[in-house]
């Protein structure tokens, strides 16, 4: 009888252990949708350094990346910055309540980007290739020549190596 009741205690322990852990896995990552610019997106909600990231895919070029939608004002701050590498079929595509001439740095980067901008549908207006991370002598910050609403940080190399060219639009996947 005494072994019966330690393998119900163990069974309801493990039992108890998984739905914790699945309760919190849960809590960090949250599927929702959210509409962007007459699209639906449906996307995953992971939270890293209390800065909640949405994460969504995009074609461009022939080419879909994935993409953490840089939504709310701390995620445009926080950006790519201190990270060491980004995948190659990645990106971070920041998304704007309106256009304007969004200005972007290379502060706290630790690689190399190409930084192209977006009208509101989804065409590129302004596009800077292969910059390097701010060094103590020198952050400069780049300006677009027109309004944009939507600005896709992609590794160095992009643009060149798919050919992408002012006028050349994205879409949502």
């Amino acid at each position: 009888m005494r072994r019966v009741i330690i393998g119900l205690v163990v069974v309801v322990l493990v039992v108890l252990s998984l739905f914790v852990a699945y309760h919190a896995y849960s809590q960090s990552q949250a599927t929702s949708q959210i509409e962007v610019a007459g699209t639906t997106l449906t996307y995953t909600l992971t939270t890293s350094n209390s800065i909640t990231q949405t994460l969504s895919k995009i074609s461009i070029a022939g080419v879909t990346l994935s993409v953490e939608l840089a939504t709310t004002p701390a995620a445009q701050a926080q950006g790519l910055s201190d990270r060491d590498s980004m995948p190659e079929d990645h990106g971070m595509l920041f998304v704007f309540n309106q256009e304007a001439e969004w200005a972007f740095w290379m502060h706290e980067m630790r690689f190399s980007l190409d930084i192209i901008w977006f009208d509101s549908n989804r065409q590129a207006v302004f596009i800077e290739q292969d910059l390097p991370p701010c060094t103590p002598a020198s952050c400069p910050v780049y300006t677009p020549t027109a309004n944009a609403t939507y600005v896709l940080e992609v590794n160095a190399g992009f643009v060149r190596a798919n050919g992408l060219g002012l006028g050349d639009s994205f879409s949502f996947v």
